[in-house]
């Protein structure tokens, strides 16, 4: 039955961090299309989008905190195996799994300490300044992120095969 159930928050995960990298991808596409736009009509017509820096700031901070949890699944992070490229299996898979618990903690803190930020930002009203976007809710983005982060975390943790090797 733990099998099972644990079987069902990865594929959950996994749904879930992809859908979140698609959505970045989406949010990056449309960067890209404000930016096409803002040159051509500075170029040609004296006239650009009005708060496009603005927009790609608080687009491109949503994107990568989408993008976090994929990463993570992918084992898209860097590894550096200089003094562990000799080491027995079974050495690594312990260096997995405390880089892993190093991992969600670090997750969990800086869900923490966002969920902070982003009421601190709510409360103090602040804003883009030529837009007036509140910015309170990008931290909404990467507090969620972040979670899933912490779970994806917690879910190699309990999951990681012994036998299991890093690319």
């Amino acid at each position: 039955m733990k099998l099972s159930i644990m079987n069902v928050v990865e594929v959950g995960l996994k749904r879930v961090s992809m859908s979140f990298a698609l959505l970045g991808g989406l949010i990056m596409l449309c960067l890209a299309i404000i930016t096409v736009a803002s040159i051509i009509g500075r170029t040609f017509f004296g006239q650009s989008v009005e708060g496009d820096y603005e927009l790609t700031e608080v687009g491109l901070a949503m994107a990568v905190f989408l993008f976090l949890p994929e990463c993570y699944l992918r084992k898209g992070h860097i590894i550096v195996d200089l003094f562990t490229a000799h080491c027995r299996p079974k050495t690594l898979h312990l260096l997995d799994q405390l880089g892993h618990l190093i991992f969600t903690f670090v997750s969990a803190a800086f869900a923490y300490r966002m969920v902070l930020s982003g009421l601190e930002s709510r409360d103090y009203y602040e804003q883009t300044m030529i837009l007036e976007l509140p910015m309170w809710w990008v931290y909404v983005v990467g507090v969620i992120c972040f979670s899933v982060c912490t779970l994806c975390g917690l879910q190699r943790l309990m999951c990681s095969p012994v036998g299991e090797q890093n690319e």
